[in-house]
């Protein structure tokens, strides 16, 4: 399968490289809200909260009547560093946002254990994580791909949810707790460093 590739946008050049403080407020501008307490899934804290224009693509296509035939094909393509061939591809059509943390997936020889076996942390990991990547250096909700309706149009975003690694996109950190709109091709990774990062995720959207 051919790789997708896009020079560095200038929209980026703005971003700071250096790493905000450990302590993160909840930021109610434009950018959204990002709070630990305020939501939970199966029990379990999440860091992400929801801005209000959050919307599925499917429910704003519906919203505007778009035909079936003419909406777009959303999806988050895995890679793995130098296997031509995606591991795992994700539609983006249903939600309006997608968590992407650490799955680690179990050997067979795992899969045997007791359950009272597995380790907490990595179970977890799997319990919270839509886009699951099986890389230890990616954080349990590491990022997240949220879609917005801005002034009428349906808009993707990405966020750091304090990662202990970093995301990059297109290799530019971005920074903590705030949206950056994505563009199809654009390169995720999980980690401030490439060469700490085993795995890409692509964001596609093909009209």
């Amino acid at each position: 399968m051919k790789r997708y590739s896009r020079s560095q946008d200038s929209r980026y050049d703005q971003i700071k490289r250096s790493r905000p403080e450990n302590v993160i407020l909840p930021d109610f501008g434009s950018s959204g809200i990002l709070e630990a307490e305020s939501n939970n899934k199966s029990g379990e804290p999440l860091k992400h909260v929801e801005p209000r224009d959050s919307i599925s693509p499917a429910n704003y296509w519906d919203k505007i009547n778009m035909p079936l035939e003419k909406r777009p094909i959303i999806k988050a393509i895995l890679y793995k560093k130098d296997v031509p061939v995606p591991i795992k591809e994700y539609n983006l059509d249903l939600r309006s946002h997608y968590i992407i943390g650490r799955d680690i997936p179990k050997s067979v020889d795992d899969q045997s254990e007791n359950e009272e076996d597995i380790d907490e942390d990595e179970h977890q990991s799997v319990v919270l994580a839509d886009i699951g990547i099986p890389d230890p250096g990616c954080s349990k909700e590491h990022c997240v791909i949220q879609f917005r309706e801005r002034n009428k149009k349906l808009v993707p975003y990405i966020m750091d949810l304090n990662s202990s690694n970093g995301t990059t996109l297109n290799g530019v950190l971005i920074p903590r707790a705030r949206y950056i709109e994505l563009r199809s091709e654009d390169s995720i990774l999980f980690s401030e460093f490439e060469n700490d990062s085993e795995y890409e995720l692509l964001f596609m959207d093909v009209v």
